[in-house]
Order: structure tokens, then C-alpha cells, then sequence
């Protein structure tokens, strides 16, 4: 579920900022926090290590957080997904005087665990226990509940925290190690069965702080750096459906876009992002599906010849700066026998490009009886990009591919190219994206 929603009706609402176009209030939901699910470092796990010292737990309240109580630990914590059935203590009582209970009871034989509720209130919970055995070590009536969440240990006694709880570290900038990578903002677990998925829950713009640097190379030209943040926030907009039936909105991975957390974040990059804080862009109204690849071979392709669907917004543009791109041009020499076995023909059939794409990409392959589109090459073949020619040498062929990625959309090195002719991020923008607006989210 989103929390924190809101329902923005924008001022400069998705009208072209540089044109006389009248201003149209449109209002779509934006979330404060986004959930990312940490697929890169912590899916479908039976336990995690948590590195902070001071671990706080508590909930989630609008966009922000409400402490319930504090644990700590001389090294690691460590989680690990508990289902089922429990005695609860029916009294509840603050986070330091549930541990001392848990540990007192854990004198008499008892497997105990200070278990966390909500807000401020805390009781214990023992495992594999009867309800007169509860009753008589905690001198308080008790009773049968099911549960579902993590079991934290580490700390100074084992604590059951509810999958709708959530965690934030007291250290550094309140971040968190989840298996050694550092985070920004809560952390929280999306429990299936005996596995775990770990989720940060975080700031949309400090979530972006995390995917910049790990989408563009932080060296390249502000103004393109700019670009990239208002196309990530863009993008995440559009992606925040992904993996609901997950426990979360996006995931850290190219499924999504790639977020490596607090450990990635450069000054540049954070710049970028807060130079355009709250800043998408539109076409009719809606956030565009911002797509981007690193290079092109001189033009980006239009979204039909990549996903087979028309999209008004991404046609083939020039993009002649990607030709200067460093390793543009990359050659893959294969023996014609192991090209025949890839490809399913025969070891003599001809291989040769039979059509192209407006924009110099390939459309089709003829290979022996058998046509393929340049897309089924590229990724049977693993060239960086369609926009490829095909040469036969004696028993072997060469394919000298130019670009990098899929081609629609923005190019990465052809922004920080137009960025250093002078061209600010919307002109940048505009020119990758065909007839977009901007909006800022307030």
C-alpha cells in the first residue's frame, strides 16, 4: 500500500514551460515514500544480517517515522522470517521492560521473544510453549495468537517484529546495513513462508539519490545529469505497479532501475537531483514511460521497432554526438559453424541483413530459409545493440555493432554531449523525448 499519498494539482502541470501553451491543472497521486524491494542483496532469503548498532523499530506514519523502541547490539543483527503460532502475554508494557520479561522467562525453560505491536507497546511472545506454562513463569494471564513477521537476534534478547512494522538504523544519516550494503530511511521485510525479501521504504527523492549515480557515470555534464534525474523520477512514476503482489512498489534492479543505496551517491548526482526536486515530464497529462539506453549508432530508435507498440513520445531523433562516444563501435567475430548452431541452419547458409529501420537499425536478418528481426540477433548473439552490419571473412563472421542498449528514448552519452553544446536539461529532454511537457510535483 502507498502511504503518505497525495493528490497534487500541479502549477506549471505538465504545459510547456518555453511556449505560450495555456497552463491545465491535471492532478495525479505521487507517493512520498516508495517501497524497494532490495531483490539485488536480500530476495527470497531464510535470514539477513542488519549492521547497525542501535536498531529502532517502530511504524510508518504519513511519510514519516514513529519510534515504538529501541535494541541494541555489540556486532550484527540477524533476521530471519517467523510464522505461526505463539503464546502472547496478555499486558503490554514499554520496548526495555518487554526484554527484561523475555529474559526473565527465559530462566524457566522458555523460548521467548519481547514481541513488538504498534506505537509505544510492547509484550512477549514465547514459542512452542502451553498457555498455563506462559501464564505461570510471567504471572499474567496469556493466550494463543498467530503471527507474522521477522525475528530479530543479536540484541540483548531475540524480538518478533510484525511484517507491518518498521526499522531504522540510529547511526550514521539513520542508515542501515542490510548484508553489508548501506541504506538511507526505514527498513522493513516482506515475509513469504520460510523467505524474506528485505524492502526500503524511502523518500522518492532520496530514493533517486541512489538510482542516478548507478544509471549515468557521474563525470558526465550536470545539465545531463539533470536529464537523468528527471527521467528517473519520471520512470519511477510509471513503475510504481511493478511488484505489488511482492510486498512492494519497485525493485533495485534494470527490471525497474538500478539503486544501490547510500554507498552509491555522488555529490554530482544529488545535485541533479535536487536541482529539479518533484520534476517530471509529461505527455497529455501523464508521466511518460522515460526509457534510456547508454548509445546510439547516430539516431535513437522509435518504440515500435523495439517493443513492437507506438508510442507518441518516443520517435527516432538524431543523436549524432553518440558516434564520439567512446567504444561507440564494438566488433563480434563469430565462426560461421557456431553462428549456424545458434541460429538453428545450416553450417553454408548465408547470413546477411535484409531490412532495416528508418533510423539504420536491423530490421531483419535472412539466415539460410529463416528470417529473424535484428532484435532476436542481438540477444541470441549478446550484441550491445541492433544497429549492426554483417561481413563475412573465410570461415567466419563479423559484426561490428554501433551503440549501446536498446536504442528508444533518451541516449545517455548523447545528453551529456548536448549538455556540453550549451544545452540546458528541459532542451535536452525535448529534444530525446517528442513533444513532452514538464510538471513539477509540489
Amino acid at each position: 500500500d502507498m502511504k503518505g499519498k497525495k493528490k497534487i494539482a500541479s502549477i506549471l502541470a505538465c504545459a510547456m514551460l518555453l511556449s505560450a501553451a495555456p497552463v491545465e491543472a491535471m492532478a495525479y497521486t505521487v507517493p512520498d515514500t516508495v517501497r524497494v524491494g532490495l531483490e539485488s542483496v536480500c530476495k527470497n532469503v531464510a535470514s539477513a544480517s542488519i549492521g547497525v548498532w542501535e536498531l529502532q523499530i517502530g511504524m510508518q506514519k504519513g511519510d514519516g517515522f514513529q519510534r515504538g523502541g529501541v535494541i541494541t547490539s555489540s556486532g550484527l543483527f540477524t533476521a530471519r522470517p517467523a510464522v505461526g503460532d505463539y503464546i502472547a502475554v496478555d499486558k503490554t508494557m514499554d520496548c526495555a521492560d518487554a526484554l527484561d520479561m523475555a529474559n526473565d522467562m527465559k530462566k524457566s525453560g522458555l523460548d521467548t521473544y519481547a514481541a513488538y505491536l504498534s506505537g509505544g507497546d510492547w509484550t512477549v511472545y514465547v514459542k512452542d510453549a502451553s498457555v498455563s506454562a506462559v501464564e505461570a513463569a510471567a504471572d499474567e494471564n496469556a493466550s494463543r495468537v498467530s503471527f507474522e513477521g521477522v525475528a530479530i537476534t543479536g540484541g540483548e534478547a531475540p524480538v518478533l517484529v510484525p511484517e507491518n512494522a518498521v526499522m531504522m538504523g540510529g547511526n550514521v544519516a539513520d542508515t542501515f546495513k542490510l548484508n553489508s550494503m548501506p541504506y538511507r530511511g526505514m527498513l522493513t521485510f516482506s515475509v513469504n513462508g520460510s523467505s524474506m525479501t528485505g524492502v526500503n521504504i524511502i523518500g522518492l527523492e532520496e530514493y533517486l539519490y541512489g538510482v542516478v549515480p548507478s544509471e549515468m557515470p557521474k563525470s558526465y555534464d550536470a545539465e545531463a545529469l539533470k536529464a537523468q534525474a528527471v527521467a528517473a523520477r519520471t520512470y519511477a512514476m510509471t513503475k510504481l505497479g511493478a511488484h505489488t503482489g511482492s510486498g512492494y512498489q519497485l525493485c533495485d534492479t534494470t527490471a525497474c532501475q538500478v539503486y544501490k543505496g547510500y554507498s552509491n551517491e555522488a555529490d554530482a548526482t544529488t545535485a541533479a537531483v535536487d536541482a529539479t526536486a518533484g520534476e517530471v515530464a509529461c505527455y497529455n497529462g501523464s508521466p511518460i514511460e522515460a526509457v534510456f539506453s547508454a548509445s546510439t549508432g547516430g539516431y535513437t530508435e522509435s518504440s515500435e521497432n523495439v517493443w513492437n507498440t507506438a508510442v507518441p513520445y518516443l520517435k527516432s531523433v538524431d543523436s549524432k554526438g553518440d558516434r564520439q562516444a567512446p567504444n561507440n563501435e564494438t566488433t563480434v567475430t563469430i565462426a560461421a559453424k557456431a553462428l549456424a548452431e545458434r541460429l538453428g541452419i545450416a553450417d553454408d547458409a548465408a547470413v546477411s541483413v535484409r531490412k532495416r529501420t528508418e533510423a539504420g537499425y536491423v530490421a531483419e536478418v535472412q539466415a539460410g530459409s529463416k528470417i529473424f528481426s535484428g532484435r532476436e540477433i542481438r540477444e541470441r548473439l549478446g550484441l550491445r545493440s541492433a544497429d549492426f552490419t554483417i561481413a563475412k571473412n573465410g570461415d567466419s563472421y563479423i559484426f561490428t555493432v554501433h551503440g549501446y542498449g536498446h536504442g528508444a528514448g533518451m541516449s545517455q552519452y548523447g545528453a551529456s554531449f548536448l549538455a556540453e553544446q550549451g544545452k540546458n536539461y528541459h532542451e535536452i529532454l525535448r529534444h530525446y523525448y517528442t513533444g513532452i511537457s514538464f510538471s513539477i510535483l509540489e
